[in-house]
């Protein structure tokens, strides 16, 4: 049950932006005695159902970009295959020490970019840019719609 209510907590907390499937592993690698292989396995299925969610709402928004949607899906079926059979024949001590520099070195990151500002000035010019465009879309079929009517 403690499990379940502190899974909804981080989720709903990663449906705000924060943390995704990592926070989920650092609770059950640190809070419980969860193999490293499972802990991975795990995070991989609540960062799914996360991803899942955020990709239907910016699908009803009209925020994706499907060329890249496809190269990064390629990308990342390519690594997990990868990464499956390397979680295969290593240690879980090796494991364990990877993902954490992997957690740490993507929050440093994240850091980073939070300090510089740089992640709001993107998506500031990502959503002018989207609205230009539906505005240039909207002109366009008004434009033939008259036309037409003509």
């Amino acid at each position: 049950m403690l499990n379940s209510i502190i899974s909804f907590i981080i989720a709903t907390v990663s449906g705000m932006g924060l943390g995704g499937g990592g926070l989920f592993a650092v609770y059950l690698s640190v809070f419980t005695s969860t193999p490293q292989l499972s802990v991975q396995g795990y995070n991989l299925l609540f960062f799914i159902f996360c991803a899942a969610a955020s990709v239907t709402v910016q699908l009803f928004k009209r925020r994706i970009n499907f060329f890249t949607v496809t190269v990064m899906t390629l990308s990342g079926i390519i690594g997990a295959l990868a990464g499956t059979f390397l979680a295969g024949i290593m240690p879980g001590e090796w494991l364990r020490k990877i993902f954490g520099v992997m957690l740490v070195s993507g929050g440093i990151m994240a850091l980073r970019s939070a300090m510089s500002g740089t992640k709001k000035g993107k998506s500031e010019e990502y959503s002018k840019n989207l609205s230009t465009k539906e505005a240039d879309i909207g002109k366009n079929t008004t434009a033939q719609g008259e036309k037409n009517s003509k």
